[in-house]
């Protein structure tokens, strides 16, 4: 592993991205209701960190159930004209604004390196342009939200079904990818025609307040309305308000489960998508050339292993064990941690001080168990520039046993571990062998195999010789504890952003005289 940055002013954020520090100071202090930028009615706020240096480029307010009330009122008073709008009508201002953002993409990628403390080259223009692709393709399948005509018994009777919208949505987001997957809340819910509440996560809520302020330019007030602050004093009460009908979130498994239960007595329906702790798995006929990168792609260093999708436990077959792990090492040495802003720099800052701390937490339960190795990192950096943010290096284990904490928790930050495995059903049990299921990677030539792995693996967005991050139009969502629901696809704006109507019109007996 090599050092991106040096010490110095040229490391400075206002040298490197004095725009984004700029909007970010701009947007301090606010949050978006009924259609306008305002500050909320407290008076706490909540410091927003760049995870590389651990400076202040701004506040959020700290809101609770006032603002709530009035973020959910403001929703619920534009959707009585908005559902009313025509779909398509509705698609057009969203790839309109997807067109925005796309015109300042490089600004909003910059406030999101600031916010996030991922590498403005390899993750953050990246997401931004996952983003409003996102966004554009959801608004061009506006079309699509439509019913169904159904041949009935009867020839008197008309049967058909309709698409409708549900109504007020609440969606809470996380930290690690706030762009996308605010994008993916809101595209789908608004298309369908509701209107929505979005919490932005405290850690990173200013990027999200950028993109949303970007793209209400072209919606009417109160459709897309963004509050920030802490779950239990912001999110909870929005969750549990009688006006909210549907509740999206994303991030950890306690906080899923604390939301359903809100949701629950009055039904509302949610979405869940609550992470993993993911296979990837090398077969000893994989083609290496593939497996070796997909291993370092799908273990997600270069998003400082802060990622749902991250294949953390690497299963290879013990025939090419030792070939997998120089492979793996040699290509690991390769990745540059350094300051998110700089251009040079492959890996950035971990979110948080809590976050970096969790992963130390990790790494000692590892240090402390007999026949532990680590192959690569497990040390913070001793660069100054790197020792003064949440850096630590991409880090792969080995000789822990399957039952130990690393190897079952889902750490969110640069450690995994390697286990060998002798046969197919062996690995298939421990891969298995977790509460979660949502990803799972494997490299095989063997035809038959993938295809049984498949069929035997417990996950909900499986790979075969590749690890890829999900995008639009891939159907997305994880089983067991990992959540409910999809995201990111049609199937998901149907399914999760609609309710139906049955309906049999019998056609009667004909008015007299007409």
């Amino acid at each position: 592993m090599s050092t991106a940055t040096e010490t110095g002013t040229e490391n400075s954020l206002e040298r490197l991205a004095p725009e984004a520090l700029k909007t970010a100071r701009r947007l301090s202090g606010t949050i978006l209701l009924n259609g306008k930028l305002t500050g909320a009615s407290t008076d706490k706020m909540i410091d927003v960190i760049h995870p590389g240096n651990l400076q202040s480029i701004g506040q959020v307010p700290q809101c609770g159930a006032t603002d709530v009330n009035a973020a959910v009122e403001a929703a619920d008073t534009a959707l009585t004209s908005w559902r009313r709008v025509p779909a398509r009508e509705r698609g057009r201002m969203l790839q309109k604004a997807a067109d925005a953002i796309e015109a300042e993409a490089e600004l909003v990628a910059q406030v999101l390196a600031l916010d996030t403390g991922n590498a403005l080259r390899t993750q953050a223009r990246p997401e931004t342009a996952s983003s409003y692709d996102l966004l554009r393709m959801f608004g061009g399948l506006a079309g699509e939200l439509k019913g169904e005509t159904v041949p009935n018994m009867s020839p008197d009777v008309l049967h058909y079904s309709t698409r409708d919208p549900i109504g007020v949505i609440a969606g809470i987001i996380p930290w690690n990818a706030p762009l996308f997957l605010f994008m993916a809340k809101i595209a789908p819910a608004i298309t369908a025609g509701n209107t929505i509440v979005i919490k932005s996560a405290e850690q990173a809520p200013i990027c999200v307040l950028f993109l949303a302020e970007i793209i209400n330019r072209f919606l009417p007030p109160g459709v897309l309305n963004v509050i920030s602050g802490y779950g239990e004093e912001c999110g909870k009460p929005l969750c549990e308000h009688p006006t909210v009908r549907k509740v999206t979130f994303t991030g950890s498994l306690p906080v899923g489960q604390a939301i359903a239960a809100y949701a629950a007595p009055k039904l509302a329906t949610v979405t869940l998508e609550l992470g993993g702790k993911n296979p990837s798995i090398v077969m000893p006929d994989a083609d290496l050339d593939l497996a070796i990168p997909g291993i370092i792609d799908g273990m997600r260093y270069t998003r400082q292993g802060q990622a749902c999708t991250a294949g953390s436990r690497v299963f290879v077959h013990k025939d090419i064990y030792d070939e997998v792990v120089k492979g793996v090492v040699a290509r690991l040495g390769d990745i540059k941690l350094g300051n998110p802003l700089d251009e040079a720099t492959d890996m950035g800052a971990i979110i948080s001080s809590e976050q970096f701390d969790r992963t130390k937490k990790y790494m000692d339960i590892a240090r402390n168990t007999p026949g532990m190795r680590v192959l690569f990192g497990g040390e913070e950096p001793t660069d100054p520039y790197l020792r003064g943010g949440n850096f630590y290096p991409p880090t792969l284990l080995d000789g822990l046993n399957l039952d130990n904490k690393v190897c079952q928790d889902e750490i969110f930050g640069p450690v995994a571990t390697v286990l060998p495995f002798g046969s197919f059903d062996e690995m298939i049990e421990q891969a298995n062998d977790t509460p979660f299921g949502l990803s799972a990677n494997l490299w095989t030539r063997d035809l038959s195999r993938a295809l049984e792995y498949v069929e035997r693996i417990e996950a909900g967005f499986v790979q075969v010789n590749q690890c890829a991050a999900p995008r639009s139009n891939v159907s997305y969502g994880g089983i067991k504890m990992s959540g409910l629901g999809k995201e990111y696809a049609l199937d998901s704006m149907l399914h999760h952003f609609t309710s139906s109507k049955t309906v049999l019109i019998n056609r009667g007996t004909p008015a007299p005289g007409v």
